[in-house]
């Protein structure tokens, strides 16, 4: 990920010194069935401050009392059980919406069909030389920016289902429980996935429901 430029505001590099110093006990990122990180926030405390490092498949719990986040830019998340994700507010090209933490997914990001075409992404699609992918069913384009709080990044490499490919993230999930119908609210557009992922630090603030984002080196 070397040829994305990563671009932090410096609350946020101070903010990633204070968690790194902060870190107190560690263990194994959850290998449980779904997804990881979804299992690690569902059985924290709800006070908890946790650092997650992707690259070292390791979660830490901080003390939160060291901690002083200032006016570090975080955003809001929400931790779904019943649709086994986690999701944090974006901005893709200037679109403010709904991305999935998704470490199962290998590539940067991933953006369903609908909005790649109200991004304008779709246009050059049988102009392209997208021989190199290696599932025929997605094509290669770039997100100018794609923005999480105080972190940023450019030229993002995305992956789009081609066009009247099936996809749906959702599909066989059945429907939303009717004492869930917030759920709703949080659908998402895509996926942010473990090559950005493992070039980041990811602060959780569980009681306060922000997450904040750091280089990992």
């Amino acid at each position: 990920m070397k040829k994305i430029a990563v671009l932090l505001l410096s609350c946020g590099l101070a903010l990633g010194q204070l968690t790194y110093a902060a870190a107190g006990e560690c263990q194994p990122l959850s290998s449980v069935e779904g997804d990881g990180l979804v299992a690690v926030i569902s059985a924290a405390d709800m006070n908890a401050v946790l650092q997650v490092n992707f690259d070292d498949s390791e979660v830490c719990t901080l003390q939160s009392e060291s901690l002083d986040f200032g006016e570090a830019a975080g955003v809001s998340f929400h931790n779904s059980v019943a649709l086994d994700e986690f999701v944090v507010q974006a901005s893709v090209d200037g679109y403010e919406t709904w991305l999935r933490i998704d470490s199962e997914y290998n590539g940067e990001l991933l953006l369903d069909r609908a909005t790649g075409e109200d991004l304008g992404l779709t246009d050059a699609e049988f102009l392209g030389d997208n021989s190199q992918l290696e599932a025929s069913d997605f094509f290669i384009e770039y997100v100018g920016s794609l923005e999480i709080g105080g972190f940023s990044l450019r030229n993002v490499e995305t992956n789009i289902p081609l066009l009247e490919v099936p996809y749906d993230h959702y599909a066989g999930r059945g429907p939303i429980p009717e004492n869930s119908v917030s759920e709703a609210e949080f659908l998402t557009i895509g996926s942010i996935g473990e090559e950005i992922l493992e070039e980041v630090l990811i602060t959780v603030d569980i009681v306060n429901q922000r997450i904040y984002m750091t280089e990992a080196n």
